[in-house]
């Protein structure tokens, strides 16, 4: 990830998290930060209520052309500003390092 320009390295932090390994269906490894401790609680999020389907049932029959889209690492393609990555601080056993995109597990 940090040759894909996903982390960087950096010296100290004032929110390190630590890192969460998810193995994924292919044999690869999805590593998250464990946010839900540190950062997450301070962060204020917008609720947005998931529709249900009786309120867009009669919107979707006049639609005329469907799409599936597949992002690979959805998430990660979401650049970060520098505020941002001061907060995605992962603690790893290499040493402290920052996402400079979106990482999964932050609100």
């Amino acid at each position: 990830m940090e040759d894909e320009g996903i982390i960087e390295p950096v010296e100290v932090s004032d929110w390190p998290t630590p890192i969460v390994c998810v193995p994924k269906t292919d044999g690869s490894v999805c590593v998250c930060g464990n946010y839900k401790g540190t950062v997450n609680p301070a962060i204020q999020t917008e609720q947005f209520p998931t529709p249900m389907l009786e309120g867009i049932r009669g919107k979707v029959s006049s639609w005329q052309k469907f799409t599936k889209i597949h992002l690979r690492c959805a998430y990660q393609q979401m650049v970060l500003d520098e505020a941002s990555q001061q907060l995605s601080t992962i603690n790893t056993h290499k040493g402290l390092y920052r996402y400079t995109r979106l990482s999964f597990g932050i609100s």
